[in-house]
């Protein structure tokens, strides 16, 4: 931002924010969409992240997350947003290991711990009987098989998160007058 006062700052985190979490809102609204919104949401912390730095990066997405959990009809996608939504910043750190295949697998790991703590929350911990009785009903290998095609769902959002921070620095960003 060219001129970072506290006010502009706040301002445009808490916008970005109510974007948000109104996609986090649309996690329970749109049937099939409990990961699809968490996944637009954390989105929008490029242009926070971008124009603000890491700490009300930080701020915005504890905001976001209580905020999620606290409104959003759809806990499920609250949950994954507690999990991933901070993923546009923690892909930067990610970026500095010196190996691209080490760095993949550091992010595959992430994934799939993540995923992990995430549904384990919701079943035990929460007792979400809907996420509880989805998964009663699948087999082992479908498991397997979900946990693969979110692995390259993760793969896929990872190189999407690259083009839309191009994009926002390309396109959108010379037109704000931040």
């Amino acid at each position: 931002m060219k001129n970072k006062s506290r006010a502009s700052v706040l301002a445009l985190c808490g916008v970005l924010a109510a974007l948000a979490v109104a996609l986090m809102f649309l996690g329970g609204v749109i049937p099939f969409a409990s990961i699809a919104c968490p996944v637009l949401a954390s989105l929008v912390m490029i242009p926070v992240y971008t124009e603000t730095g890491k700490k009300w990066s930080l701020l915005w997405y504890a905001a976001v997350a209580v905020l999620g959990l606290l409104l959003a009809p759809d806990k499920e996608a609250a949950i994954l947003f507690v999990f991933f939504g901070y993923y546009p910043m923690l892909k930067k750190i990610f970026g500095r290991l010196p190996n691209k295949w080490l760095r993949w697998l550091v992010k595959l790991l992430y994934v799939n711990a993540a995923i992990a703590a995430a549904y384990a929350l919701m079943i035990f911990v929460f007792r979400m009987d809907a996420v509880s009785a989805e998964f009663a009903q699948m087999e082992r290998y479908l498991l397997i098989v979900l946990l693969v095609l979110a692995d390259i769902s993760f793969v896929l959002y990872d190189l999407l998160i690259d083009r839309l921070e191009i994009f926002y620095h390309v396109r959108i960003r010379p037109k704000l007058k931040l």
